[in-house]
């Protein structure tokens, strides 16, 4: 125990000692890099799925191939500057492999081991694809979702090869789900665009979906006239009462923008001996601008009183009947 100290410094310089002779000499370590393609002609464009990394081996000394390794810096690259349009079988060996600032690191390429890749290229196009909205959107209570989210770009231009873009049909959007909106307001939503084959270029990366959201409101229509339609006596047969009020709930833009001539009730006059009824519910036309969703942005509609009776007019003969107890 006396001579720990001795020990430990001992113990140190034959590790450095060792680690010096070790770093002296070169070794081999075999790694994925990434495989990349450039200088293709901007009229030519991949058409194939080569591999997107190969294995290769390197050599170089201890510690610049952990360097290399923990950097992530080398790369196999190929030039396609000569490209013709078809398909080929490329060889990849030294001269493709770069790791820039490791020059003392180089490509060894094994015995009988050639390292292939098969590339096919095609005539580049664009194209619009449309785009396919995944997104759903929950209004906060006390809100309503007024009309059908809309994206405010419909199609995508893509760029890539002939044979690869024919076969997209869409590009759909990622599947997400905003809940709680109390306002109005273009959400931007990724899209799944790693769902596109290889070597294909889209103009953007997000979609944009607008939102109508709206607080819910009321309103009242008042004196709203009962029109009674069909083939009948009109001189035999009228409405109790002949006007309503109408109360519209829904959105409060919706609802604001609604004229009083905007809102017709009706009763068909067959619907009373169909139903034996002498009272009946009118049937509401509530007109609204063609971009105004109906079935979203109305949330209830309600009329008072709610049953308007059919009162059928004595005629003179009715009244000398009555008089003669007939």
């Amino acid at each position: 125990m006396g001579n720990i100290i001795l020990k430990i410094t001992a113990l140190v310089c034959a590790m450095a000692l060792w680690f010096y002779v070790i770093s002296l000499k070169d070794f081999q370590l075999t790694m994925e890099v990434p495989l990349t393609f450039v200088k293709l002609p901007e009229a030519l464009a991949i058409a194939s799925k080569p591999p997107s990394t190969v294995s290769v081996t390197v050599e170089g000394k201890p510690l610049d191939l952990i360097r290399l390794q923990s950097q992530k810096q080398a790369a196999m690259v190929v030039d396609m500057h000569l490209a013709e349009l078809g398909s080929r079988r490329i060889h990849l060996d030294s001269k493709n492999f770069v790791a820039p600032n490791f020059s003392s690191v180089h490509y060894v390429e094994p015995d009988n081991q050639y390292l292939f890749i098969d590339v096919a290229v095609d005539t580049r196009i664009e194209r619009s694809i449309p785009i396919k909205s995944n997104v759903t959107f929950g209004a906060a209570p006390g809100y309503v979702l007024v009309q059908q989210p809309k994206l405010l770009q419909e199609d995508l231009k893509v760029s890539g090869a002939r044979n690869a873009l024919t076969r997209i049909i869409d590009i759909p959007t990622d599947s997400v789900f905003f809940d709680s909106i109390k306002a109005s307001q273009t959400f931007s939503v990724k899209l799944a665009t790693e769902q596109l084959p290889p070597f294909v270029t889209p103009s953007d990366t997000v979609a944009k979906v607008f939102v109508d959201i709206q607080k819910i409101s009321s309103k009242e229509f008042k004196n709203i006239p009962i029109q009674l339609i069909g083939f009948y006596d009109r001189a035999l047969n009228t409405l109790s009462p002949q006007q309503a009020t109408v109360e519209v709930t829904g959105g409060e833009k919706v609802i604001a923008a609604i004229k009083h001539n905007d809102i017709e009730l009706f009763i068909e006059y067959n619907r009373f001996a169909i139903e034996d009824a002498d009272s009946l519910a009118p049937t509401v036309k509530l007109n609204l601008p063609p971009d105004i969703d109906r079935s979203m942005s109305i949330k209830a509609i309600l009329v008072k009183p709610d049953k308007i009776k059919l009162i059928k007019t004595k005629t003179e003969d009715d009244n000398k009947d009555e008089e003669y107890g007939i």
